[in-house]
């Protein structure tokens, strides 16, 4: 006798795998032994998983879909270029999965092109990563009347869902540990500081610790693209406009990796003639020669909160204001790319 509901938690237990490996099956996608696919598929069939989810679509008229939405309108914002990217998309897929929902993941540039997506696809819900105040792609959520959550985002709209990190502390900590080590004369590689961005608030944690010590020098400031290419530009104009600097404080990782490759051509050693800090702690920085010193922040349970947070909005559970707003921790990992003066 088969159970009430059927779901791929419960596909999970009875193969003795994890949901993800049952997802991977399900969608031929992944690093899933035969021997572990065929258990699985047989469990599938006992069951009769998949007929029983496509009879529950039609039941309910909902498509099981989350719509996760990249603002493409900034040329820094390039999915395929930047790991963080592909660790928060992973973070949503695993707990999207478990709660049977599939993800659709799109770079949007206008207004109309997030309604078009809305609607065409029969989103459940969308999480929009980097919007902006008064950015459009907030009232075609609101009038898409589907439940939404904003990664990244500083929106001063208390009744929206958010989910982000402490910006401001990840920007302090690199500037304090450069300041520790005895630096005075630090660069600032940042993206575009747009009012109440992720970047905005970065700096503004950079500039408190280093005004402090009454080093901190506006000229000093470069923003570049948030990516490789915007990191190896940037160090050209590091090297031949700033001689007089000792450290750079990078706003991503994928900027200081582009940076440490332009430095090695022009013979720097790092830290010996540059120190450098990062931002987001992905994953290539513990290959990095010397190892990145950056600010980490977990990038995978962003995404997680955001997916916990639209499924509480689809079962009507509505939360006070004042928990809308989650904000995640961040701290500094010590590589070897910084040094004492």
């Amino acid at each position: 006798m088969l159970p009430k509901e059927v779901t791929i938690k419960y596909i999970a237990e009875k193969a003795n795998v994890s949901i993800a490996t049952v997802s991977n099956v399900i969608n031929e996608k992944g690093r899933v032994s035969e021997k572990t696919a065929e258990r699985v598929r047989a469990v599938i069939q006992q069951y009769r998983y998949q007929s029983n989810l496509a009879a529950k679509n039609l039941r309910t008229k909902k498509s099981y879909l989350f719509g996760v939405v990249v603002s493409v309108t900034q040329p820094e914002r390039k999915l395929k270029d930047n790991p963080f990217y592909w660790e928060l998309i992973s973070g949503i897929e695993a707990e999207a999965s478990g709660y049977e929902f599939s993800i659709v993941l799109k770079g949007i540039d206008s207004a109309e092109e997030l309604s078009a997506f809305i609607n065409q696809r029969n989103l459940d819900g969308v999480i929009i990563v980097g919007a902006e105040e008064n950015s459009s792609f907030v009232k075609v959520a609101e009038e898409s009347n589907i439940p939404a959550v904003y990664i990244d985002s500083y929106l001063e709209d208390v009744s929206l869902y958010q989910v982000r990190i402490d910006d401001k502390q990840g920007g302090a900590a690199a500037a304090k540990h450069l300041l520790q080590l005895g630096h005075r004369k630090v660069a600032i590689l940042s993206g575009k500081l747009t009012y109440n961005s992720v970047n905005h608030f970065r700096w503004e944690g950079c500039k408190e610790e280093l005004s402090a010590f009454d080093c901190y020098d506006d000229s000093l400031l470069i923003e570049t693209d948030t990516s490789a290419q915007g990191g190896y530009e940037a160090a050209d104009d590091v090297i031949e406009n700033f001689p007089e600097i000792t450290a750079v404080i990078c706003f991503s990782d994928i900027t200081a990796l582009g940076l440490y490759k332009r430095l090695n051509e022009k013979g720097y050693e790092i830290p010996k003639d540059l120190s450098i800090t990062g931002f987001d702690g992905v994953y290539f920085t513990d290959y990095m020669l010397p190892k990145l010193t950056t600010v980490k922040q977990d990038v995978g349970e962003k995404g997680v909160t955001a997916v916990n947070l639209l499924f509480e909005q689809i079962k009507s559970n509505s939360w006070p204001v004042e928990n809308r707003r989650i904000s995640l921790p961040v701290y500094l990992v010590e590589g070897e790319s910084t040094a004492p003066l």
